[in-house]
């Protein structure tokens, strides 16, 4: 469905707003003037019946009729309807007026106006009579005539009205046009930008109605300004990371082909492999890193057994462990939190991966789960994750920025990728989770919590 125009609503809604007008106003004109029209035609109508009756002498004999005078010009005649009856004593027609019906106007003659029909014709009638009661006098107009004066007055002023109408319309349209000229000319500022041209917007041109909607796209830019600065960083720093393993791979295989023993080529090969091995994992965390700041995996956050998710990854752990010389300790108690499968999966193998590469042989890794038994009163408990290990560890200083990407703790003689703590700490974002670091086991090594929300009420709440 192709999308309204603003324009054309406001143009729609001024017409309508205009015709509804024009209705109304024709109404009320229509009822005005019939009113006013009655009421005029029967102040006109009562002003010739008093002058007519006060013009009779009071002694007059008004029994004696003769022929009317004739008008010297016969075409005055023609043109005016208005007709009246003097009667005596209700029963004879003393003066009428030419072309005046021969019964009376006003049949019950009573005084003022009134409304009567005389051989089918309707008329307007005012009937005045003296203090006597003898003499009445009735003046009358057909109701055509006032209703036709009524309908020419009425099209006038609805000629009037509509053409005033009209103007407003007129000039309201151009109201919204100019008004709306600075809302197209930001348009077309913003078609005519170069590609990745995310300048925030200038508001000052336009009204101040509109500058919250220019605010929010002003912070919409500088969100994909963010976004798209940390995706060239991101390409850059990964270029980079994988130039050094990608290079070690083509060496190793070179100096495989030069071996002139099986003993020289299979050192050489398993040197292949364990780059191999770190590319694969380096290539791994850099598709995660990527999804996780693409939004790739929707937060459907479900409530989960955090022990369940730690058992089930620490397994997949233990034959490394073994084949590195390394304990892996499990200390879970059971704990529900919500959170996203697929995310908690990376984190949890990331912390363990890191934990059992900076521990040295015979070293130990404990990862445990469970609820925080410092809960306030009142309040649900927070779950947490912990991964400690009794390896060299980390210097307090730097504790915050090993969870920055591609920053390597100083010191340390295991290699890594600088990618893992970094998705730990944008995953525990996501969740609305806080990070705790500290020393390891018996006071040595490393330890990271991950401190998750308040359960859920009603969650079963058992604490290892």
């Amino acid at each position: 469905m192709k999308p309204k125009s603003l324009h054309a609503q406001m143009i729609a809604m001024i017409a309508a707003t205009i015709a509804l007008c024009w209705v109304g106003a024709l109404a009320l004109l229509f009822a005005y003037l019939a009113h006013n029209k009655t009421s005029t035609w029967d102040d006109k109508l009562k002003t010739i019946a008093i002058r007519l009756l006060t013009t009779i002498p009071a002694d007059a004999d008004l029994t004696v009729t003769g022929p009317a005078l004739r008008l010297r010009n016969p075409a005055l005649e023609r043109s005016e309807k208005l007709a009246f009856q003097v009667w005596i004593n209700r029963r004879q027609l003393a003066v009428p007026s030419p072309g005046a019906p021969a019964t009376p106007l006003r049949p019950d003659f009573e005084d003022g106006p009134a409304t009567t029909e005389i051989a089918g014709q309707r008329w307007r009638v005012y009937s005045v009579s003296d203090a006597d009661g003898r003499v009445h006098v009735q003046v009358g107009n057909p109701h055509s005539v006032v209703d036709a004066e009524i309908r020419n007055d009425a099209l006038t002023g609805l000629v009037r009205t509509s053409l005033v109408l009209l103007v407003v319309g007129a000039l309201m349209w151009m109201v919204v046009h100019t008004s709306l000229k600075q809302v197209v000319a930001l348009e077309a500022a913003m078609r005519g930008r170069r590609k990745f041209d995310l300048t925030p917007l200038s508001p000052d041109a336009l009204p101040r109605e509109l500058h919250p909607l220019v605010a929010s796209f002003n912070h919409l830019l500088l969100q994909l300004a963010e976004s798209i600065e940390g995706e060239r960083r991101f390409i850059g720093d990964a270029a980079h990371e994988l130039r050094t393993p990608l290079a070690a791979l083509q060496a190793q295989a070179q100096i495989a082909l030069r071996a002139n023993t099986v003993a020289d080529k299979d050192l050489a090969l398993t040197k292949l492999l364990r780059v191999a091995q770190s590319s694969s994992r380096l290539s791994e965390q850099l598709l995660d890193l990527a999804r996780l700041n693409a939004g790739a995996n929707a937060p459907q956050h479900t409530p989960e057994d955090l022990g369940d998710l730690v058992l089930h990854v620490a397994r997949d752990f233990d034959t490394h462990a073994l084949q590195h010389e390394r304990s892996l300790l499990l200390e879970i108690g059971r704990c529900t939190i919500r959170c996203n499968v697929d995310e908690i999966g990376i984190l949890l193998r990331n912390l363990i991966d890191n934990a059992l590469r900076y521990t040295s042989k015979g070293g130990r890794v404990r990862v445990g789960c469970g609820y925080q038994p410092d809960a306030e009163p009142g309040q649900a408990p927070k779950a947490y994750l912990d991964v400690a290990d009794d390896g060299p560890g980390v210097p307090p200083p730097e504790r915050q920025a090993i969870f920055e990407r591609f920053h390597r703790a100083a010191g340390t003689s295991a290699r890594g990728s600088g990618i893992g703590l970094s998705l730990v700490a944008g995953i525990a974002q996501s969740h609305h989770a806080t990070i705790e670091t500290g020393s390891g086991l018996d006071g040595r090594g490393f330890a990271v919590r991950i401190v998750f929300p308040a359960a859920a009420a009603g969650a079963d709440v058992q604490n290892p």
